[in-house]
């Protein structure tokens, strides 16, 4: 596409389009009432701001003439993504962007202010909203209520899911969203404290922080908790390092409040772990921070694991933390199953996103001046999400899957003459072709998964191009020199942290569908994608799911199907039998 185009610097490109009255007398609400005002209507400017106006209709899918000056300065930030999109050239991008600060510009010109219809109680807000960062989200909800305090939760929450659809990074908006709770808080605007707000106002304390005694105990516990072979300790009473990482997170956050909240200072696990501080703390999490039960009760759990059989604490009786976790309120099963609803996005959709996030990719990539790290990034998620729709792994293993080192866990290798890796019919043909064929190979240890269950496995082939792709192309880009094992990495090169996987698949998310899903949320689509196609084929699916046992996968995933399901199956066997019944055969009823 093309267009006539206005280079920055020209003269023609800097002087303000003719207008037919002082901005004193006009009052300029909408993109038609800016192109009534401009007495020369065979201007070059003219028909630049004319030829925008347009484009800006397309964009908001709105009339170009009747489009809220507001209503563009509130989306201006996604107008260069629309136009990439639309496979403009740079140039006339370049252009169009700047058109519409000259519309701006004009319109202002003319008398239009983005804040003429603030109430009164608005008003205090600006001046600290501008020292925040927060002139954006002040506004809008400016022109939408009266008052700040008819402002809620969701209407916040759904204005970011928009922002984050226009472009606008997950993260940023999610600090945007509590720094303005903050400010309608600090000014006495609002009485709500979201759960965000409240869980971002962290109250443990890092064990290195900790009282010396209370600390040496701690460490003490987690080495016992961990080690192959420890005394008095059950059988199956070792933990892997991520669950002795939430035992010590759990310890220090009881810390944290006793010494923080209730000003005492524990001297040892025993002094700390003690029935009334333990009580006051769950009393205080699910009343004040609002923490969800369901969070509270495994932190319990723990808590008796360590207490009730390690050698230092057997002769206590610590029987009432059990009694503490019973006595919990039972969360209905309705309201859990409705939160995760609120999440879910079917497998219909999560296969359109890496296509789309190769789009973004590509978009980047026809750009003049490159950020050729950037585009590696996106090459990298792209591929992460189409390995969560095949191979749906729990973001651990796929994070911390290594591609080097002595014992990797995805590797290219012959097949040994005797394995017991069920071949797909793709991989029997090429070895009888060549004998001394190599294919990707994944491996997992028992002490590597979580249900400590041995992994061996062909990567399948609809992974391998984008794999081999990704290896010979970007990921070099993010190593940035180190020597790094694992196949995903950080901006730094480095291994992703913890958080890192559930960050990209609920930015994308977000931007895509609206909705911020979880990387588990994949393994649930992929499930019930899975059953709807391959009905009651559980075995299958606990294989896949690295399930150790298939009543897991059948407790987990069978009761999606209920009553209706069996109603559904039943008209479908019904309409088969139809089909290939004999022609004098007559359904009843029909």
């Amino acid at each position: 596409m093309s267009c006539a185009i206005l280079h920055n610097g020209s003269p023609s490109a800097t002087e303000h389009p003719p207008i037919a009255e002082p901005c004193t007398t006009v009052l300029v609400k909408t993109t038609g009432d800016l192109l009534d005002r401009m007495h020369d209507k065979s201007s070059r400017s003219y028909r630049m701001l004319r030829t925008t106006c347009g484009l800006l209709g397309k964009y908001l899918d709105q009339p170009g003439d009747k489009i809220l000056i507001d209503v563009i300065d509130d989306k201006r930030r996604n107008f260069r993504s629309f136009l990439e999109s639309r496979k403009y050239a740079e140039n006339s991008i370049r252009s169009y962007v700047y058109q519409l600060g000259v519309l701006l510009g004009t319109a202002r010109r003319l008398g239009w202010r983005p804040d003429d219809a603030v109430t009164e109680a608005w008003k205090p807000l600006f001046a600290p909203a501008e020292e925040k960062r927060l002139t954006d989200i002040v506004r809008h909800f400016s022109r939408v209520y009266a008052a700040p305090a008819e402002v809620t939760v969701e209407d916040v929450d759904r204005w970011a899911v928009a922002k984050v659809k226009d472009g606008v990074p997950y993260t940023t908006m999610a600090a945007k969203k509590n720094n303005f709770w903050r400010l309608l808080q600090a000014t006495g605007s609002t009485k709500l404290n979201p759960v965000s707000v409240l869980h971002q106002n962290r109250y443990g304390i890092p064990l290195d922080h900790l009282p010396q005694g209370l600390k040496r105990d701690v460490e003490a516990v987690l080495k016992w908790k961990q080690a192959d072979f420890a005394r008095d300790r059950p059988k199956r009473g070792k933990i892997r390092a991520v669950t002795a990482y939430n035992l010590r997170l759990a310890i220090c956050q009881i810390a944290g409040f006793a010494i923080g909240v209730c000003g005492v200072q524990p001297s040892s696990l025993a002094d700390l772990v003690r029935k009334d501080l333990v009580e006051k703390f769950v009393e205080w999490s699910v009343n004040e921070r609002r923490k969800k039960v369901g969070s509270l009760q495994p932190l319990l759990g723990m808590l008796a694991a360590v207490m009730t059989h390690h050698p230092d604490y057997a002769a206590q009786d610590f029987s009432w933390l059990k009694s503490i976790g019973d006595g919990l309120p039972i969360e209905d099963d309705s309201e859990r199953k409705q939160r995760k609803a609120e999440k879910y996005v079917p497998y219909e959709v999560l296969e359109t996103f890496p296509e789309k996030v190769a789009a973004v990719r590509q978009s980047y990539g026809r750009k003049r001046k490159k950020n050729l790290k950037h585009i590696a990034r996106l090459a990298q998620e792209e591929l992460m999400m189409r390995w969560l729709l095949i191979l749906p792994w729990r973001q651990r293993n796929l994070r911390e899957c290594r591609i080097g080192g002595p014992a990797p866990n995805l590797f290219k290798a012959k097949l040994p003459p005797l394995s017991e890796l069920d071949k797909p019919r793709w991989v029997v043909e090429e070895e009888a072709r060549n004998p001394s064929a190599e294919f990707w190979q994944i491996r997992f240890s028992p002490k590597e998964t979580k249900t400590r269950t041995a992994i061996n496995l062909l990567l399948p082939r609809q992974l391998i191009a984008s794999l081999e792709h990704y290896l010979a192309e970007y990921r070099p880009l993010l190593l940035r020199n180190r020597h790094t094992d694992t196949l995903f990495l950080n901006w730094a090169g480095k291994p992703m942290r913890a958080d890192s996987v559930e960050k990209i698949i609920g930015r994308w998310s977000a931007k895509f569908c609206g909705v911020r899903t979880t990387p588990h949320l994949f393994r649930d689509a992929v499930a019930f994608a899975w059953l709807k196609e391959h009905a009651k084929d559980y075995l299958t699916l606990s294989k896949l799911l690295w399930h150790k046992n298939v009543q897991t996968t059948i407790r987990t995933y069978a009761s999606r199907f209920n009553e209706s399901s069996g109603v559904c199956a039943m008209e479908a066997w019904l309409d088969q039998r139809a089909a290939t019944a004999a022609p004098t055969t007559r359904v009843p009823g029909l």
